[in-house]
């Protein structure tokens, strides 16, 4: 029987991705759809990965890849192994798949490549030896007459080498580590190609992530000694007692972060007889300290979103909602309400935050009401740590994913709810990277659950405060129904009660909305003309409001943002004589000035250079720094409040997901009066101390030549302001702009949703743009420009030509044109436009030439 398989080898989506396998004698009538299969690939018939997608009747030759004749009589290769006992993905998910490969135009193995964890693949690594044809460096030319052959040195030494027996890839390495890497690669391809070598592969299981577990056995008699100094004897003791307090085995590693225990205290008490030491896989542990949080009771806008999500709970079909809810509004309790009620009737629920380190609210709030039934899930895990979530999913001990864009791929079965949070985020969309050698597909998280929910029958919730264009458009259009949470929720009386006792404060300016819950309106927003500042005298960073308004808080006690959407120093670096701008060698944009140390960085690919002392153009030393970065608002806050405790958060402060919430949890308590950022600030942060929040340049973003850089700057103008007043004290917001006229940030000064919806709407339908049209962009990059040109136009008359045979209008296609970054990482990138109501419909049957990357849907076309 014949199997079509989609392999996913990064080679494998070049040449469509589906191939054609025998099936073994061993694996008769076993394997079926969703299976999960080590399959022979490619010359070497190196094993890679692959997912069953249906059985086929009768026999024929496999599918020849791009560019490669199929030898007369050779066999179809048949299936090595399988992986996995039972199928991993089900057929909903694999029709999914296939939605995904036809809507945004990728191999369909790629979109399962997105639902296979990496702990699953074994590793598989090349084993080399001594080939049937004699290692003697010579060989028979045209006429029969043996000559010399060149060998270099390096190949020379992997024939001594392996005359000894076999080696692996790795110790081929190490054996040839004094010549260079391209060397050593020419020196094994050659080898191959002439058959003095052979290779095979060798193919390892993974090892099962397991978890080191401690059980208390015995105490130790008072007057036993647990080690020879005062410190490890107290350390030792704190470890005993908390484990008699437990009653129960703990995690190994929970005890060492507890107590301060080391791996060799554990050991040591075990020789000792006093604990005993087990492992268990990772999947079958469970919350160490489950502690239940209770619910507090709805307000009574919560309690009439609340009957529309239960009702369609009730029903167990498809429905989506829109939950339009100010920041601050309790759209996180009816999610956990939703969350509760799915569980209840026995199905799993996965939940989209948009970067998990920014808010750690959001999986803290999950994992206190449903304990041992939470998994986090995020890009980039390791994959033993993959396998272990993996395992507790489909053995369904956790029924709850909480994680980022790629946890909506974790395959939990009965998926009854998903819940997409700040669903206007553009982190929900995939980007394309050039580096990335897998053609996967730029989906949209919101898309993409949608699709995914209808197929099995689901219920979808994406909550936000600042929804989009296209998601005001599908509730228009019925698609979407709209919930509606317009006050805000400062907090319930209890907690309230306490924060005021601390603090001094009074609730009585508070609104009752029931026995708990107290509400207040959002804080007022004060717009500041920076031009006028200017007239005034005024050059510093701080117009006079926010100062005034900054120091009123630092005297208080109480906590301020101030938010400023770029980082470093200033933003450019010039010339003052001849207006030259410093710009970076691989990417062709300016550099940012940062200081201590003082150093100019690219912001888009990491370069860093030392301050150079003259000009490149006229050799003049009076070079600057333009703008300001939060670098630059540290310092001049440093400068004027010095008694100030200030914290800034960007990426150069947190360059990693521990900074994040380390430089979160030091604000939360208390630690900082001031805390400076850019746009990580507007995500999901509720700190009741934040009385102010500061936004030094609202204009940042809104000249690209984009048409959402207004949308993009309203909604990061509304969600920033969120963060002030979420406590006992109010709070207040201060725009500082130079185009206080500005559509986005008047109606962002008033929280103007509908005004700035319904301006917006006119200007994307008269301008062609989406809800009204759909974008395709194609994108091109190549280190040499001349060729990323030609590339481009070529293209651009092939697909003209293509077009006007489908009979798409001349306005559909926009380009060739060089993007707006048009140097990135040393790549020069050309992209063109396809604009109509389904431009994939015009690309279905288009074959791509390599080297172009497909966006369907773009966020922006910079």
């Amino acid at each position: 029987m014949a199997l079509e398989i989609a392999v996913l080898a990064a080679g494998a989506a070049y040449a469509g991705g589906v191939f054609v396998y025998e099936e073994p004698e061993g694996l008769g009538g076993y394997l079926r759809p969703g299976h999960l299969v080590l399959v022979p690939f490619g010359r070497s018939g190196r094993p890679e990965p692959g997912v069953v997608l249906r059985r086929i009747a009768g026999k024929g030759l496999p599918r020849p890849r791009k560019g490669e004749q199929m030898e007369e009589g050779r066999a179809r290769k048949a299936v090595l192994r399988c992986l996995e006992a039972d199928p991993v993905l089900d057929p909903p998910r694999l029709e999914w798949a296939a939605w995904l490969s036809r809507t945004y135009l990728a191999p369909i193995s790629e979109c399962l490549r997105l639902m296979i964890p990496s702990g699953l693949i074994p590793r598989r690594e090349p084993v080399y030896e001594k080939g049937h044809v004699a290692t003697c460096p010579h060989e028979r030319s045209d006429h029969g007459l043996e000559q010399a052959v060149a060998v270099s040195f390096a190949e020379q030494v992997l024939l001594a080498a392996l005359a000894e027996g076999p080696l692996t890839h790795s110790e081929v390495q190490t054996i040839l580590r004094d010549f260079p890497l391209v060397e050593r690669r020419r020196a094994i391809q050659r080898l191959l190609q002439r058959g003095w070598i052979r290779r095979s592969w060798r193919v390892s299981e993974r090892r099962l992530p397991m978890l080191r577990w401690v059980r208390l056995k015995a105490l130790p008699d008072p007057a036993f000694r647990l080690g020879r100094s005062r410190v490890v004897i107290e350390r030792r003791r704190r470890l005993l007692e908390r484990l008699e307090a437990a009653t129960r085995p703990l995690p190994a590693d929970w005890l060492q972060a507890e107590t301060g225990c080391s791996a060799h205290d554990l050991r040591q008490l075990a020789r000792w007889g006093f604990l005993e030491l087990f492992e268990q896989p990772a999947w079958e542990t469970v919350d160490p300290y489950p502690v239940p949080e209770e619910p507090p009771s709805l307000t009574p806008d919560q309690a009439i979103a609340w009957q529309s999500i239960a009702r369609a709970i009730e029903a167990g079909r498809f429905h989506a909602f829109l939950l339009h809810g100010i920041t601050g509004s309790g759209k996180t309790e009816l999610y956990l309400r939703a969350v509760a009620e799915i569980l209840r009737r026995g199905k799993g629920v996965i939940v989209l935050v948009p970067e998990l380190a920014l808010t750690p609210q959001t999986a803290r709030r999950f994992q206190a009401r449903f304990p041992g039934q939470v998994a986090v899930w995020t890009g980039g895990m390791p994959p033993t740590q993959e396998r272990a979530l993996w395992e507790r999913v489909r053995r369904r001990q956790a029924r709850v994913i909480v994680g980022t864009r790629s946890a909506l791929f974790v395959p939990m079965p009965d998926l009854g709810l998903i819940v997409i949070d700040e669903a206007h985020d553009a982190s929900y969309k995939q980007d394309l990277q050039p580096q990335i050698p897998y053609l996967l597909p730029a989906y949209h998280a919101v898309d993409a659950a949608l699709a995914l929910a209808r197929r099995l029958e689901a219920v979808v919730i994406l909550g936000t405060a600042t929804p989009g264009v296209e998601l005001r458009d599908r509730v228009e259009r019925g698609m979407l129904e709209e919930l509606s949470l317009p006050r805000r929720l400062r907090g319930y009386r209890q907690r309230l009660m306490e924060q005021a006792r601390q603090f001094g404060a009074s609730l009585d300016r508070f609104v009752e909305v029931e026995s708990e819950a107290l509400e207040s309106g959002l804080p007022s927003i004060e717009v500041v003309d920076m031009r006028q500042e200017l007239k005034a005298g005024n050059t510093g960073i701080f117009s006079r409001a926010l100062e005034k308004a900054l120091a009123q808080v630092l005297r208080r006690g109480q906590q301020a943002i101030l938010f400023l959407n770029r980082r470093g120093a200033a933003p450019f670096v010039f010339c003052r004589d001849c207006g030259h701008l410093i710009r970076c060698a691989r990417c062709d944009l300016p550099l940012a000035e940062h200081h201590q140390p003082t150093r100019w960085v690219c912001h888009h690919c990491g370069a860093v250079e030392e301050p150079a002392a003259r000009c490149p153009r006229c050799g003049s030393r009076r070079l600057k720094g333009m703008g300001i970065g939060t670098q630059a608002v540290e310092e001049a806050v440093r400068q004027r409040w010095p008694e100030a405790r200030v914290l800034r958060w960007d990426l150069d402060t947190a360059p990693t997901r521990a900074a994040h919430a380390l430089i979160w949890q030091r604000f939360a308590s208390g630690e900082a009066d001031v805390l400076i950022g850019t746009q990580v600030l507007t995500k999901g942060l509720d700190l009741p101390l934040v009385t102010l929040v500061g936004v030094i340049l609202a204009d940042v973003g809104l000249g690209l030549p984009d048409f959402r850089a207004a949308e993009r700057t309203f909604q990061l103008l509304v969600q920033v302001a969120g963060r002030a007043g979420r406590g006992l004290f109010g709070g207040r917001v201060i725009l500082q702009t130079y185009r206080p006229d500005h559509p986005a940030i008047a109606a962002a000064a008033q929280y103007d949703w509908d005004g700035f919806y319904r301006k917006e709407r006119a200007f994307r339908k008269a301008h062609g743009y989406p809800p009204f049209n759909r974008l395709v962009r194609l994108l091109h990059w190549h280190a040499d420009p001349d060729r990323a040109r030609e590339a481009a136009e070529r293209l651009g008359e092939i697909l003209r030509d293509h077009l006007e045979r489908k009979g798409a209008p001349p306005t559909a296609l926009i380009g060739p044109a060089p993007c707006y970054f048009s140097r990135l990482r040393g790549l020069y990138r050309w992209h063109i436009l396809l604009r109509g109501p389904d431009p994939v419909a015009w690309l279905q049957d288009f074959p791509l030439p390599p080297g172009w990357r497909v966006d369907v849907d773009p966020l922006d076309v910079l």
